[in-house]
């Protein structure tokens, strides 16, 4: 995982840790820890980090799987 990028996009879109962590319904400091990759996001709240930042499907293999996912 990229934490940078992810902590990028989020900024650069003016969110907080908090914001985001509402929206996955988790603690901001859990959030912070997802975030710094302490601890891993789960596929669920992958899919909805990569719906709040607008992220694209090339993005998400990048930021969160490393450019490991097969491309159609």
């Amino acid at each position: 995982m990229k934490p940078l990028e992810i902590k990028g996009a989020r900024t650069r879109l003016g969110l907080s840790q908090k914001y985001m962590a509402e929206k996955l319904g988790i603690s901001t400091d859990s959030y912070g820890k997802k975030e710094r990759n302490i601890v891993r996001f789960t596929d669920p709240e992958k899919v909805i980090v990569a719906q709040v930042l607008g992220l694209t499907a090339s993005q998400v293999n990048a930021y969160f799987f490393d450019g490991m996912m097969p491309t159609a």
